[in-house]
């Protein structure tokens, strides 16, 4: 892997990858997440030992995910965190205007706030993942969503749905997510309004 491409790239596409390093934290390793914290300044100054670092942490991260489930029987599906309402996000506006890491970086948040709605995470966690989009310089909020009725319909086709339950990676803690497919109607409404800046 060559770091050095990532300066080839405009700041708002370097920002969409650094959504996909978040979730690897959230999902897998609080200290992933803490030094991204810590190094942000850094890593957005494209500080060349800084991205060596910063790849080598998220490959070994998906990679050991994939490897430990190349069939996509269970673990694999962590790697979705925020991807559900992502693509349905994507799928509502046409794939036009929000690109594909401001979407996960909303996703995550919707999920992140869908944890905290449900009981299965502390406010904190939220709070942390919320203030690091931010500061990367990602979307938590927009103006630009469809109706809830078309999100969730979107949702609905997406490939990750079992028996028409819609399954959504959720943090349980910083580091660690669970599958649920349990979600009321009504929470799954309040996720999304969540993220919705009127």
């Amino acid at each position: 892997i060559d770091t050095e491409t990532l300066l080839t790239l405009p700041a708002r596409e370097l920002r969409c990858g650094l959504a996909e390093c978040v979730k690897h934290g959230v999902i897998r390793s609080a200290e992933l997440f803490d030094w991204i914290d810590t190094n942000l300044d850094a890593i957005l100054a494209l500080d060349a030992g800084v991205l060596v670092e910063l790849v080598q942490r998220n490959v070994r991260i998906k990679a050991d995910v994939v490897m430990a489930d190349e069939k996509e029987t269970g673990l694999r599906a962590h790697l979705n965190f925020g991807h559900t309402f992502a693509h349905a996000i994507e799928a509502t506006c046409g794939y036009h205007g929000c690109r594909h890491g401001e979407a996960v970086s909303l996703g995550m948040a919707a999920a992140a706030t869908l944890a905290v709605g449900t009981g299965r995470c502390d406010p904190v966690v939220r709070d942390r993942l919320i203030a690091l989009l931010e500061r990367i310089g990602l979307p938590t909020r927009t103006t630009d969503l469809a109706a809830t009725t078309q999100l969730c319909d979107a949702m609905r086709l997406d490939k990750k749905v079992v028996d028409g339950r819609i399954r959504l990676v959720l943090p349980d803690k910083m580091g660690h997510v669970v599958i649920v497919d349990d979600t009321p109607q009504d929470t799954l409404d309040a996720a999304w309004q969540s993220i919705r800046d009127e």
